[in-house]
């Protein structure tokens, strides 16, 4: 096949483009089987900061393709192929919520799997679980105040600052 001999002749840093564009081919021409045949073999490849990327892509892939559980059975299948993005679970967060029967239980387990990688240093991604606790019809409330220290904790510096300033925005209305 065309991509696969195309690979023979690159380096593997350059190839990124080449798996995505195959992804997307495959999506078009072939079954879902090949497809994901294709990211699989994609994601053991591209190693390193590009694999971010790619993941991002094959879960878009699977939501798209499979509903949520595929895209929550990619999730899981990736979830200890370390590096992520941010992105990667606020999709799934997404995925979740765009779901008739919600679970709150899923939507906690996003966020503590986010913060586990990201928590020292975004303060968004705090907020956004507080607010999502304050807000959704089988958040608790009561939460949020344990989730406010635990990123005091966390956050570093400016990200910490950062965070508290935007706290006190939204306690006041203006966030």
């Amino acid at each position: 096949m065309l991509f696969e001999e195309a690979f023979v002749h690159l380096k593997p840093q350059v190839c990124l483009p080449l798996w995505i564009s195959w992804a997307e081919w495959s999506e078009g021409a072939k079954s879902q089987e090949d497809t994901e045949a294709v990211f699989k073999k994609a994601l053991l490849a591209v190693i390193g900061a590009d694999s971010v990327t790619l993941k991002n892509k094959y879960l878009d892939w699977a939501y798209r393709s499979g509903g949520y559980r595929k895209a929550r059975a990619v999730f899981k299948s990736l979830q200890e192929s370390r590096p992520f993005s941010v992105d990667f679970f606020r999709k799934m967060i997404q995925f979740e919520k765009e779901q008739e029967s919600c679970n709150m239980a899923n939507i906690r387990e996003y966020y503590e799997r986010a913060l586990r990688e990201f928590g020292s240093t975004d303060s968004d991604l705090w907020m956004d679980y507080m607010k999502e606790e304050l807000n959704h019809p089988l958040g608790r409330p009561e939460n949020c105040g344990q989730i406010y220290w635990r990123a005091m904790k966390m956050l570093q510096g400016e990200s910490a600052e950062a965070f508290v300033a935007k706290h006190a925005m939204h306690q006041t209305g203006h966030l």
